[in-house]
């Protein structure tokens, strides 16, 4: 994220909503540059960005037809999705396409301004966790050594099986964001995974059972999608 005003590009065709962000964003100190459809969309994230938000149904497609050609050539602008779509199925499928985060229609101005104020914190988070070390993994009082393979809590070491190490591991180099249960098996357990979904929620009760022994929970339920490592609850 640059160290000037963060750069937010909005892809939305409802014109009362973009002058609504323009004039929210503006007085919350992002650049926002706004336009009405995919094609313009993709020539403003060619210019550079911190931060998409992206509507659904747009004139020339679905919004998340951008979301899985940034995530599939490698594009990791993090993107929160604004749409009228607000059953659980659909937060489902904008995650899994790769959005950050998922707000429906009608939103609270501040809302948005403090999701995208989270989402930046999030890759901030990331990016010092990438330069401090590739080996220790740190969120609060949980660190995890990817050389040893040792976890604790503080000074309390925490003994964990192949597994809960794994996702453990997952959630602290992608923190603060929501990951299906779909995600996380495709992610921790990989592609020749042959479990149900009831696995994810198995592994992720025993790793909560070890780490909060030590320290109040930091892996929370995102209800009707799955779960996430945060600091905040």
């Amino acid at each position: 994220m640059s160290t000037s005003k963060p750069r937010v590009v909005l892809v939305e065709d409802d014109e009362r909503i973009t002058s609504l962000l323009i004039e929210a964003l503006g007085e919350a100190e992002f650049d926002l540059k706004s336009c009405g459809d995919l094609a313009g969309g993709r020539a403003a994230l060619e210019a550079g960005a911190d931060l998409l938000l992206l509507d659904l149904g747009l004139p020339d497609g679905d919004g998340l037809e951008l979301c899985r050609e940034m995530r599939a050539s490698g594009d990791q602008t993090p993107v929160i999705v604004l749409t009228a779509r607000g059953e659980p199925t659909e937060r489902v499928r904008g995650l899994e396409a790769g959005a950050d985060d998922y707000l429906a229609k009608p939103f609270h101005l501040p809302e948005l301004v403090a999701r995208i104020q989270a989402v930046l914190r999030r890759v901030t988070l990331q990016t010092e966790t990438s330069t401090e070390s590739e080996d220790r993994l740190i969120m609060g009082p949980i660190w995890l050594d990817t050389v040893t393979r040792r976890v604790g809590v503080g000074d309390k070491n925490v003994v964990l099986k192949k597994r809960e190490f794994e996702l453990l591991e997952f959630f602290l180099r992608n923190p603060e964001r929501a990951w299906t249960r779909l995600q996380l098996l495709e992610q921790v357990w990989g592609d020749n995974y042959a479990c149900e979904l009831r696995a994810v929620d198995l592994n992720v009760a025993r790793l909560r059972a070890q780490l909060e022994q030590h320290t109040p929970r930091l892996i929370h339920t995102v209800w009707g999608v799955g779960y996430r490592m945060s600091l905040e609850d």
